[in-house]
């Protein structure tokens, strides 16, 4: 499109998604950021919006709208109960945080395993920088991620409006003189536009976790495709314009794997890249390492329903499957009222999912107000009562 535009003289162009009634993040946010290119070269881009109630709205509430005209929309909430709507990115302190924010909303929303918790953090960790050390994009990062229950998916589309992969490596390998064949090499382990800035091992690691879990992981960039699916490799050229000159790479994890190992996944040419350090030893351990804390205003989008209950109990069991041999502290300082629904679907299934020895041994709550102790133990009792009255009857 860009390329495009240029060569036809274009000044004002106009994306008319009136008739649109789904669209996708990996379509979307390389729109997003070849909109922004567009406009940093001069170029007027009006935008229609879908006529669809729906699809209006899902542009709303992902940030679309935001990004694609700014001085119509307002920018929403970064975060939401089960996605990450797309944000972007300038500097590592924004790319540091957005991930953090991922994990954790990963973690409310599915259970998985600390190899794969560490495995999606390292995979969008290397994406993102990636972006800011070799992309040369005056426009940031784009990136957004979204969680499916049905399949314990996580998929996430990491977008920048820079240079590409293919002057991208031109610097290391001066013999490259096509887009397909840029991205073959930069998804092998060790290759590396400038060894000062990385080890090249990114795109080779994100492709080996996607694949290893039974994911999926691609790469667009210029004018070249590349993807793997179900055990399959796909390379091929896009049509003769060059549509978007930045990168796109686009993973679907798949975070209920079975005995996945990220050491196996790292381990390049028989070295194992070391993960010294990971989200959760990061932000949820005390300074000792001896106890995990859990704050819960930092963590719920609300204590007033079910589903804010789910969540933080979905949370917990993956901390406790994390680290099996600590206790967690649930900290309630600053909430000073919660629901009945709220405290049973949180503290009276996870009661009844522990058992009475395995939870006090490791769920200890502080900072309580005493209405909020009354509610939970209230709950808590209803579900022992309503499982004895269960096993009376069977």
């Amino acid at each position: 499109m860009v390329a495009y535009c240029q060569a036809e003289g274009h000044e004002e162009i106009v994306i008319d998604f009136s008739a649109v009634r789904k669209a996708y993040p990996n379509g979307m946010v390389p729109l997003i950021a070849t909109v922004d290119q567009l406009r940093r070269q001069g170029h007027k881009v009006l935008i229609v919006h879908p006529y669809d109630i729906d699809c209006s709205r899902l542009f709303v509430n992902t940030n679309w709208a935001f990004h694609l005209d700014p001085g119509n929309f307002k920018e929403q909430e970064n975060r939401h109960e089960r996605h990450l709507i797309t944000r972007r990115f300038f500097e590592s302190s924004h790319q540091q945080e957005i991930v953090n924010d991922i994990i954790d909303i990963v973690m409310m929303n599915l259970s998985l395993s600390r190899s794969v918790i560490a495995g999606l953090e390292w995979s969008i960790n290397e994406i993102t920088d990636n972006v800011l050390n070799h992309s040369q994009s005056l426009d940031g990062g784009l990136v957004q991620v979204s969680t499916f229950m049905a399949t314990n998916t996580v998929s996430f589309a990491v977008a920048d409006s820079g240079i590409g992969i293919l002057r991208s490596l031109r610097n290391s390998l001066p013999l490259l003189n096509n887009d397909v064949d840029a991205i073959g090499e930069a998804v092998k382990a060790g290759v590396t536009r400038d060894s000062n800035l990385g080890q090249g091992n990114g795109l080779a690691g994100t492709l080996r976790i996607a694949t290893m879990t039974g994911g999926s992981f691609s790469v667009t960039s210029g004018r070249g495709h590349v993807a793997h699916y179900e055990g399959e490799a796909k390379r091929y050229v896009r049509d003769r314009l060059e549509f978007y000159k930045g990168t796109l790479i686009c993973t679907d994890i798949k975070i209920g794997a079975e005995n996945f190992s990220l050491e196996e996944a790292l381990g390049f040419d028989g070295r194992t890249d070391h993960v010294a350090v990971d989200h959760i030893e990061l932000n949820y351990l005390n300074e000792t390492g001896e106890l995990i804390n859990f704050c819960v205003r930092d963590q719920t989008t609300g204590v007033g329903n079910r589903h804010a209950g789910r969540q933080l109990r979905t949370m917990i069991g993956n901390l406790l499957k994390a680290e099996p041999n600590k206790p967690i502290i649930i900290n309630w300082e600053g909430i000073p009222l919660i629901s009945s629904s709220f405290a049973d679907e949180f503290m009276g299934k996870l009661f009844l999912e522990m058992g009475a020895m395995f939870f006090v041994s490791r769920i200890r709550n502080v900072n309580m107000e005493s209405l909020i102790a009354k509610i939970l133990d209230k709950a808590v009792a209803q579900r022992l009562t309503q499982a004895a009255d269960s096993e009376d009857n069977s």
